[in-house]
């Protein structure tokens, strides 16, 4: 039987040697472990955007297609906008901003008010809230995007007021 007595000095040596070839190898999986979760991240987040955008350009296309036909005086398929109009509250509630959420809500709630400035107001915002978030940030305010539909200064203007 082969005994092999250490003392503290190549003990000491022997732990060295096994720290400094473990601890390399350690940090080396931990940073591989960190970039795939890093990476998949990355992923997740870009699908979602890619999700939000196309929510929000199918909410964008609903509206201006119904502004089409009213234009056009077309008759407005109504199970087939009360359809739209609940994918689209679905999913902006799961794939929209809580600002574009929200505003979605407030817009929806003056459907039936009488007070039809407030309810063009209302819709402008919910778009601004969509463009805001799609594009991080936006300058343009309720005036521009009522003379984008008007495409006259003075009725747009009066359109919100």
């Amino acid at each position: 039987m082969l005994v092999v007595i250490l003392n503290d000095d190549s003990m000491q040596n022997y732990i060295n040697i096994v720290f400094s070839a473990v601890l390399p190898a350690v940090v080396a999986l931990a940073g591989i472990i960190i970039a795939r979760q890093n990476e998949k991240l990355k992923t997740m987040r870009g699908l979602l955007s890619e999700k939000k955008a196309k929510v929000y350009a199918d909410a964008f296309n609903l509206f201006y297609a119904i502004l089409k036909d009213v234009k056009a005086n077309k008759a407005i398929n109504d199970k087939k906008a009360l359809n739209n109009m609940m994918d689209l509250k679905r999913d902006i509630f799961m794939y929209g901003s809580d600002k574009v959420f929200r505003s979605l809500n407030s817009w929806l709630l003056l459907t039936n008010s009488p007070d039809k400035t407030a309810q063009i107001r209302a819709l402008f915002e919910f778009e601004l809230a969509m463009r805001e978030d799609l594009c991080h940030g936006t300058k343009l305010n309720l005036l521009d995007v009522a003379k984008n539909l008007t495409q006259n200064e003075e009725e747009a203007r009066k359109l919100l007021n």
